[in-house]
């Protein structure tokens, strides 16, 4: 009855098929840098992070979402999986082949002991046909045909006792098959077919990105943190009950929601007034919203506070015993790919170098004036301020620049993996926003008491680094370039070096359009030469004709033509 192994990775599966505590791990297609460090986040999180184990999915496909995961019992798979977004179920596998006849073999090996409670008479279930790559429906008759053939299918080797249940069944099984490659639908083509058949141990939850849709909420920035990703960085840094999680660039407060939901206390921090405390008119009702009524509007425990705080001159006190005082700290700070970020500053000094403190009458709407923030800067203070406020244990999460060709992102330097004495790397994840450049989330865990000595030490040493090996600012610089000079826009001179780039919008290998003339005699000379290509033949063919278009028949006008 069973099923002959042909080689040493299929005996590897078939035994781990039937240990105990291996699961397979079936993800979403999305975040692929981020899926497994999520969920090694929240094993952390439960405290069985030091056991979990990994085993490459059927044909070694790294981006394949059927991983082996080992977690020591299935309390702790439930705890682990039921706050992750990119998990779609952790399902003890009783079966798979790459066709019927060895899934039918591998379910009918699986031991009978650990079958028979969950399909004996009495209990109730439910099968799910929960496909990678293809979708299967059944008959407008009986839209449930394609689960009862995955059923009969099976069959032969299992039968269920039990009453089928649509709705609260006691036992879920899902039957999944990856897509032939000919068949896949907006997915690699290089991830090999396989079926597989278990019962659902736990499920993952997305139910927070519809509650906390964007599209749904009254008070929104342009930069606001997108639900799925702000609940990752969440999970990253073990948002829970019981601690203060703090947002040095809270802006409209997305990240700030996301800790709330998992019950954690909020903070949060920004260097624009404007946004922490006049907040603007809802265009629905008239009234004023701010991060307050996005907190009422969700029914989630309100922030226990909202500062215009810079974070290079912050308000926190230096004293000892504000270590300890965060659970995490979060945020998407300003690296400035278009706009760089701001600190306090840039007022002018009189002669004896003191500054003119703000009148009386214009304290209540004065916006402080503002300097250049390097994101150099801006980083080397967010961990340094981090490491001395959080406790030991507690996490930190954030965004930094990121490149996906390796020649730009060695120019990162010393800044490729930042660091800090008191704070240990837990994960690193790309999220690519183009084909050359994104960005990448770095966390981090407080392992030692903070050390102002060894902190200051630190930090010289590393800007003494970033002026021989290169550092963030460095990458970003290259990155302005990718962003605003195409790289097919470059070119070679006659000896084979790189041209020196061209500004858009000096000539036509420079930018994406060519400069348009705007004086009269000069649109007069370019038809006369015939300019504009066959478009401008067109136009000059029907302009001769010397009738005009019926007004009812020209087309809608969408805008300035030059």
């Amino acid at each position: 009855a069973r099923l002959p192994p042909r080689d040493a990775r299929d005996v590897a599966d078939f035994v781990d098929s039937h240990a105990m505590g291996w699961y397979l791990c079936y993800f979403l297609h999305r975040h692929l840098d981020f899926r497994r460090e999520e969920l090694q986040a929240l094993a952390d999180m439960a405290g069985c992070g030091a056991d979990i184990k990994w085993r490459e999915p059927h044909g070694g496909v790294d981006h394949s979402p059927f991983w082996r995961v080992y977690i020591p019992t299935e309390e702790l798979a439930v705890e682990v999986c039921r706050r992750s977004v990119l998990t779609r179920a952790l399902i003890e596998v009783w079966g798979e082949g790459d066709t019927q006849e060895e899934l039918n073999a591998a379910v009918k090996a699986f031991p009978d002991e650990r079958k028979d409670p969950y399909i004996a008479e009495g209990t109730t279930f439910k099968v799910c046909v929960e496909d990678f790559g293809k979708t299967e429906h059944g008959t407008e008759k009986n839209p449930w045909s394609h689960v009862v053939a995955r059923i009969d299918a099976l069959e032969p080797v299992l039968r269920f006792r039990g009453r089928a249940r649509m709705k609260g069944p006691q036992h879920l099984f899902w039957s999944v098959e990856s897509a032939d490659p000919d068949h896949l639908k907006g997915v690699p083509l290089d991830i090999p077919p396989r079926r597989y058949f278990g019962r659902v141990v736990a499920t993952g939850d997305r139910s927070p990105l519809s509650k906390y849709d964007l599209k749904k909420r009254r008070y929104l920035g342009p930069t606001s943190m997108d639900v799925e990703m702000g609940v990752i960085m969440c999970n990253m840094i073990h948002a829970r009950p019981g601690g203060v999680v703090w947002d040095p660039f809270c802006g409209t407060g997305s990240l700030l929601i996301n800790a709330a939901h998992f019950g954690a206390l909020t903070m949060g921090s920004d260097i624009d007034i404007r946004v922490i405390k006049w907040g603007k008119k809802d265009t629905r009702t008239g009234r004023n919203v701010d991060v307050w009524t996005n907190f009422e509007d969700y029914g989630l425990e309100p922030p226990v506070g909202l500062l215009r705080m810079d974070l290079h001159k912050h308000s926190w006190t230096s004293s000892a015993h504000a270590e300890g005082t965060l659970q995490g700290v979060v945020g998407d700070p300003p690296y400035g790919v278009r706009a760089g970020g701001r600190k306090s500053g840039g007022r002018k000094r009189g002669e004896d170098g003191t500054v003119k403190p703000v009148p009386e009458e214009h304290r209540e709407n004065h916006i402080p004036s503002t300097a250049p923030y390097p994101f150099s800067e801006c980083m080397d203070d967010l961990m340094d301020t981090s490491a001395r406020l959080l406790a030991v244990g507690g996490r930190l999460a954030f965004f930094i620049p990121a490149a996906a060709d390796p020649e730009d992102a060695a120019a990162a330097g010393v800044d490729s993996v930042p660091s800090h004495p008191m704070l240990t790397l837990r994960a690193s994840s790309v999220q690519l926003l183009s084909a050359r450049w994104g960005r990448r989330l770095v966390t981090f865990e407080k392992v030692k008491p903070y050390d102002a000595a060894v902190a200051r030490g630190a930090r010289e040493t590393l800007r003494e680094r970033r002026k021989t090996e290169g550092g963030v600012e460095d990458l970003l610089e290259r990155m302005r370039e990718i962003v605003y000079q195409p790289r097919g826009d470059q070119g070679v001179d006659e000896d084979g070096n790189a041209k020196p780039r061209r500004k858009r919008g000096t000539g036509p290998s420079g930018g994406k359009f060519t400069p348009t003339p705007s004086k009269p005699e000069a649109a007069a000379a370019l038809r006369a030469a015939g300019g504009g290509g066959e478009v401008g033949a067109m136009h000059r063919t029907h302009s001769a004709v010397g009738v005009k278009m019926d007004k009812s028949k020209r087309p809608e006008f969408r805008g300035k033509n030059t």
